[in-house]
């Protein structure tokens, strides 16, 4: 019975020492768009085929909270074209959305976040570098 205590308690440490070597550094970046601020936050050098959490933050011309927009992101490979995928970001706070999705290949990847908000329509596009 020890020795099977003494393998989970090793197990169970391996598991915390890995998840904690694996953390990701958050990249932010801000663009102005018409007045908007959008804001983008993924974690820095992402891997492939591997869940990506996008947290987009919005705020007006006076710093206040943007909560009554529609938000997703067209996500592409311009030097592989392949076809945008487009998750939906859903409300997750005050000015913020949040939405999960994973690159397939390796290499410069373009994020358009695309703001919905009465009827005008605010892209801001960013790129990150994705690692296999």
């Amino acid at each position: 019975m020890t020795g099977f205590i003494r393998s989970l308690g090793f197990v169970v440490l391996l598991a915390l020492v890995t998840a904690c070597g694996n953390s990701v550094t958050p990249l932010r970046e801000t663009k102005i768009v018409d007045g908007l601020s959008i804001t983008l936050d993924t974690p820095d050098r992402a891997k492939m085929n591997t869940a990506v959490d996008f947290v987009v933050l919005l705020t007006d011309a006076q710093g206040n909270p943007v909560n009554d927009a529609n938000v997703y992101l067209d996500l592409d490979m311009p030097e592989m074209p392949m076809g945008v995928t487009r998750p939906v970001a859903l409300p997750d706070g005050p000015g913020r959305y949040w939405t999960r999705t994973a690159y397939t290949m390796e290499g410069w990847w373009e994020i358009t976040v695309v703001v919905e908000r009465a009827e005008t329509t605010y892209r801001a596009t960013f790129r990150r570098d994705v690692l296999q």
